[in-house]
């Protein structure tokens, strides 16, 4: 069989070949040239990453009969072997056919006799996870105290069934999933369009060997230039614009439409669990727009990014974390269900029916008592006392002519003047009575711009007024509140400066304040509470009938 596989003919022979992992071939070429090697390592991350690729580099690099500083030579005897996987002293297990206590206790024997040619007697275990704890247990005590000429390379896709007590003993690398970017990159005589590569490295997950698994394919499919309809065909792939039609009939909350993209999938013979993947992974495209504001994150050629661009910000970060949890919900669904078509019609009908994500903020202000009716009041109450209408009747009269000071009204305001000296002297000063005359108003615009920091601020007890700095009590259990009106300092300043027309500062104290009660103590008054909150407002009625809210 003279045919070589991709994947075997471009399998990395010197550290300058691999692929995305830099942080271990760089580690591993330090360790060589100073002479601080382990006498075992654990090499994990997914498959097709370069673990068994990088053994094999590090077996020759040790081996080699003349090697280039750190690196193998790649033409002695003892290279040349290993390449082809018939050196003497160096041992690859599969770790899953070879997982007993046998084999291992075999191993022990064989540990203990010198290399025949080389330096080193290496033993590389692939898929190490699948041996047995008994097997473990016996390779403890040579992996701790291995002869000097020994080196063990264990390999493994599941790090986490490996035992902490073999994990101790080595020196742990992880591999990495190599970018797209760089999976791409890689090329050799045959003719590919970019955008074909782009779709094979997204196919490959982060897998070289996948990547070269799937363009040998395509190579035989094809009888020239791979493009990417030729890709979409050869691997079955759905084509990117229809997801977008599914996020659109989710979004104009068209049934009908959602019912036609998946009747297309089933019956143009797609794979069900091969659509929610890719569903999944436009959702999720879609949530990285909307999160960061930017596609850099999007895995994607640039034209389905803009497209992304233009999407993302149409949906509510919320909303996509939810249609991700019901395309994930319809992945379990699908495995042994014997209509595949049912998860996937269900599915898309909870996304288009599902209610649009509200935020509690938003949730508040509309809840906030009167807000509307007292902003609709003084805006109609305005204009009437310009053009000085009457309740009587129609007839508009000046301004100036509607107010008339009687000779009582100006002796009583000249009076007033005169016993308020301290306005007179202190001209950039206030007074605590003024203060409080308008410190409902002052409650009141802080809670339009910020209702929790106007909650807040509602409980504080007005203590006194030092030149322009207002002093705000608290109780001794409220430094959360405290805290919260603190971060809103400016806010609450603005809102200060506006109301008394001064500039107005405040700070906070902690006093042993009475206790303020909001509302009834009795279960009664609550209950009647509650139910004359629903009969004002429509919206908190229905919160308390579906949520069963009741009044703490």
């Amino acid at each position: 069989m003279s045919y070589l596989v991709l994947a075997r003919k471009w399998r990395p022979q010197d550290w300058d070949e691999v692929i995305g992992q830099s942080h271990v071939t760089g580690t591993l070429r330090n360790a060589i040239e100073h002479n601080r090697l382990a006498h075992a390592y654990l090499f994990t991350g997914p498959r097709g990453v370069g673990k068994t690729s990088v053994a094999r580099i590090l077996a020759k690099a040790l081996n080699c009969e003349s090697p280039q500083g750190s690196s193998p030579c790649n033409t002695c005897s003892s290279c040349r072997e290993i390449t082809e996987g018939g050196a003497v002293d160096v041992f690859e297990i599969d770790g899953a056919s070879n997982r007993g206590i046998d084999e291992v206790r075999d191993l022990r024997e064989k540990i203990r006799y010198s290399p025949a040619r080389g330096r080193y007697r290496i033993y590389i275990i692939d898929e190490v996870h699948m041996l047995t704890t008994q097997a473990f247990n016996a390779l403890l005590k040579t992996l701790e105290e291995p002869p000097s000429h020994a080196l063990f390379i264990f390999a493994t896709t599941e790090p986490h069934k490996v035992p902490a007590t073999i994990v101790s003993r080595c020196q742990r690398f992880d591999f990495r999933r190599v970018p797209s970017s760089e999976i791409a990159a890689r090329e050799e005589k045959f003719e590919v369009q970019e955008d074909a590569l782009e779709l094979i490295a997204r196919k490959a997950d982060g897998s070289m060997r996948d990547s070269q698994s799937i363009l040998d394919q395509l190579v035989s499919f094809s009888d020239g230039a791979i493009t990417r309809d030729m890709v979409m065909e050869g691997l079955g792939l759905i084509e990117q614009g229809l997801f977008f039609q599914v996020t659109k009939s989710v979004n104009d909350r068209d049934v009908h439409a959602g019912m036609d993209i998946i009747d297309k999938v089933v019956s143009g013979g797609y794979d069900p669990e091969e659509f929610l993947l890719g569903l999944a992974e436009h959702l999720r495209n879609l949530l990285l727009v909307q999160s960061t504001g930017s596609t850099d994150l999007v895995d994607a050629g640039k034209e389905d990014q803009e497209r992304y661009a233009e999407a993302g910000q149409t949906f509510a970060e919320g909303d996509l974390l939810r249609y991700l949890r019901l395309v994930s919900e319809a992945r379990m669904e699908l495995k042994g269900n014997p209509n595949p078509r049912l998860p996937l019609e269900t599915a898309l009908i909870k996304m288009i029916r599902l209610d649009k994500t509200v935020q509690i903020e938003h949730l508040l202000d509309l809840l906030a008592p009167g807000e509307g009716q007292r902003a609709g009041a003084t805006q109609a109450a305005a204009p009437a006392k310009k053009t000085g209408k009457t309740k009587a009747g129609d007839s508009e009269k000046p301004a100036e002519k509607s107010e008339q000071v009687t000779p009582e009204a100006q002796s009583a305001s000249s009076s007033q003047a005169d016993t308020s000296p301290s306005e007179n002297e202190k001209k950039n000063g206030i007074t605590l009575s003024q203060v409080q005359a308008r410190w409902s108003e002052v409650l009141e615009r802080v809670r339009r711009r910020k209702i929790t920091v106007g909650s807040f601020l509602h409980e504080a007890t007005l203590l006194e007024v030092e030149g322009e700095k207002i002093e705000l009590g608290f109780g001794l259990k409220n430094g959360f509140h405290i805290d919260a009106i603190e971060k809103a300092r400016k806010l609450v300043e603005e809102v200060l400066s506006e109301v008394y027309q001064k500039p107005l500062t405040f700070a906070c104290q902690k006093r042993d304040l009475p206790r303020r009660e909001f509302v009834p103590s009795s279960k009664k008054a609550k209950e009647d509470l509650l139910g004359q909150l629903g009969k004002d407002n429509p919206l908190v009625k229905k919160i308390i009938d579906d949520f069963d809210a009741e009044i703490l």
